[in-house]
């Protein structure tokens, strides 16, 4: 038994977790939520708790756990385990996130980007295992990426290559969160959905999210009140803004698919996060304008999958590329 701590700090949420990196196995995990009101250095504080936490809750001697993976919501300098800009996780810039953690549990610690780790978590145990060509994009706070080429992930000449949610849709469009014009998670994330619902609702539109509007912080929409869970309960109440909503961000993640299939023609497809692993019919929704919209010769090779390990993916993966560094 390998065992790896793999953690996956995302713009809502951390999740921490013991891997045994031999078969894919969750010992322990521990989650911790993370809101607009916190700092950075809260940020970290919180994650340095779900880690230890995780490691008490694994049963196994401290000293077993080798190595630390993170998988972060941001750009990552991999080299000096720093965090560059993290625009989902209160603004973090240049956050020497490695050397905390390290310091914190004494063991050495390794940064990715977060959907990097997912990806190697499917391609190791998950829906692209056995498939050395894929490209991920996991929806949520925000939406990232990650191209897998030849059984390995491709990181691109900076790397920082996948980031499928900062690609252009509308050059005159919506303000994202890393200050950029029309990027394409202004209007598929979780968070540019709620603002859809919320905008909808404060013009007079009425929906059964109603009873936690008041909850909703309107600078970090996508971090309180209207979770995942949320939207699936009202979608189960075929609340009619909360179906809109969902289809316009789904078309709107769709264009951006058939972007990526028509210019790069990967034959696979893994769809994951919070909304995709919770909302199937946004998945099926996403999937099926995809392969309408695309080229008919990529389209006819493509399979669209949803990911297999769904909470858990960003942890095994980023333990395991963590193995695979000591």
């Amino acid at each position: 038994m390998s065992n790896i701590l793999g953690v996956d700090l995302g713009g809502t949420k951390i999740l921490a977790g013991v891997v045994d990196t031999d078969s894919g196995k969750v010992v322990s995990h521990e989650k911790k939520r993370t809101h607009a009101r916190h700092t950075p250095e809260d940020i970290v504080n919180r994650l340095i708790e779900a880690s230890q936490k995780a490691i008490q809750e694994a049963g196994v001697n401290p000293r077993s756990i080798e190595r630390v993976g993170i998988g972060v919501a941001g750009q990552i300098d991999r080299t000096n385990g720093i965090v560059v800009n993290g625009p989902n996780l209160a603004g973090m810039h240049n956050m020497p996130l490695a050397q905390k953690v390290s310091k914190a549990l004494g063991k050495p610690v390794s940064l990715y980007n977060d959907v990097e780790a997912a990806a190697a978590g499917e391609a190791t145990f998950g829906a692209a295992r056995g498939h050395p060509n894929f490209v991920t994009v996991f929806v949520g706070t925000g939406i990232g990426g990650a191209i897998y080429r030849d059984g390995k992930p491709y990181t691109g000449a900076t790397k920082t290559a996948g980031e499928i949610g900062h690609t252009i849709i509308d050059v005159n469009g919506r303000i994202c969160s890393c200050g950029g014009v029309g990027h394409l998670e202004a209007y598929a994330s979780r968070t540019a959905i709620v603002r859809y619902i919320l905008a909808k609702m404060k013009g007079g539109r009425k929906s059964v999210l109603s009873d936690v509007a008041g909850e909703i912080d309107p600078d970090d929409p996508g971090g309180s009140g209207i979770r995942s869970s949320a939207l699936k309960r009202a979608l189960e109440k075929d609340d009619p803004l909360v179906v809109e909503a969902l289809n316009v961000g789904g078309d709107f993640l769709a264009a951006g698919l058939t972007s990526v299939v028509n210019f790069y023609n990967p034959p696979l497809i893994i769809l994951g996060g919070g909304l995709v692993d919770a909302i199937d019919s946004f998945f099926e929704h996403v999937a099926q304008r995809t392969r309408q919209s695309a080229l008919v010769v990529p389209a006819q090779s493509l399979r669209i999958e949803k990911a297999a390990l769904s909470d858990y993916s960003g942890i095994i993966g980023a333990a395991v590329l963590a193995s695979r560094t000591g």
